[in-house]
């Protein structure tokens, strides 16, 4: 029998890829169907294949987001092969080509009731950096308020940073703009400046003060998705945000909005309030790889 090797995906392999992902989990869909061919045909996605005979029988995706991280994602496994080290085998090629490129950091994430990846997440080392969970909540449909929200745009960033760097207004602010399937980037000025420009970032002001923002992102398989990236502001003001950009959503024709927040009692109570719903019982934990980059 041939052995194992590794490259990145081709078109071709959309269809054996696809095949196997029918048996990803046994209760749910696995949603590649609706991504696979578009990350492939991406330039910034690098999608890895283990095959056999040069047919794919596991992937995993990376992302690098800029010149210091990157993101891991999508590992798959065809169920014939299970428990014969690919999974192993991809991440020290993803950490081989990291090292290559001299992209240092490397996140990603699993959810708390994955009993075996936690398993090797420990032997690995790897390093748990905070829990999350994905919301969601209904697009509000009265439209006969008017909305509080304005588009901001880069005449507003020394306010938007100055908000943003504030260490008084959370007990555990969001660290992450976040894309869904979740792909969790570092929230920098560079990142702030171009989602301004891409008109991506709305704020709350009140008494001619920026007293909350929120970044909108998207959402990779539904288009009636409104994607919050990112969310921030005063405490007593992240209830009345999470509303008004469910109405802005509903404005835009969506009908469900969405977001991966950290597990605390300020998001809590307010998604509680704006009558968002946790959408998994099990915690996403934001994982960081220990490699060293060449």
């Amino acid at each position: 029998m041939t052995e194992f090797q590794i490259r990145l995906a081709k078109i071709s392999d959309v269809e054996p890829i696809l095949d196997f992902c029918q048996y990803t989990w046994e209760n749910q869909n696995d949603c590649m169907h609706l991504v696979l061919e578009k990350r492939i045909n991406n330039p910034e996605n690098k999608v890895f294949v283990v095959t056999l005979d040069d047919i794919p029988v596991a992937m995993q995706q990376v992302v690098i987001l800029s010149k210091q991280e990157a993101w891991r994602s999508s590992l798959r496994v065809d169920r014939r092969y299970r428990r014969r080290g690919l999974s192993k085998l991809l991440y020290s090629h993803i950490n081989n080509y990291l090292s290559q490129v001299n992209v240092p950091i490397l996140r990603y994430c699993v959810l708390s009731d994955n009993e075996l990846m936690l398993k090797i997440i420990s032997q690995r080392g790897d390093k748990k950096i905070d829990s999350y969970s994905v919301y969601k909540a209904d697009a509000d449909t009265v439209t006969s308020y008017t909305n509080q929200l304005i588009q901001l745009d880069l005449k507003h960033f020394d306010d938007i940073w100055s908000l943003m760097i504030r260490k008084d207004l959370l007990d555990k602010k969001q660290s992450f703009y976040t894309q869904l399937i979740p792909k969790c980037q570092t929230i920098t000025p560079e990142l702030v400046k171009n989602c301004l420009l891409g008109g991506k970032v709305v704020g709350l002001i009140q008494n001619e003060r920026l007293r909350g923002i929120a970044i909108q992102s998207y959402s990779e398989v539904s288009e009636e998705e409104f994607y919050i990236g990112y969310l921030h502001g005063e405490p007593e003001i992240l209830t009345v945000l999470l509303c008004e950009l469910c109405k802005l959503a509903y404005s835009l024709g969506k009908s469900v909005v969405k977001g991966l927040f950290p597990l605390n009692d300020s998001f809590a109570n307010a998604l509680s309030q704006a009558a968002f719903q946790r959408k998994l019982q099990a915690e996403i934990g934001i994982y960081r790889s220990c490699f060293k980059p060449g």
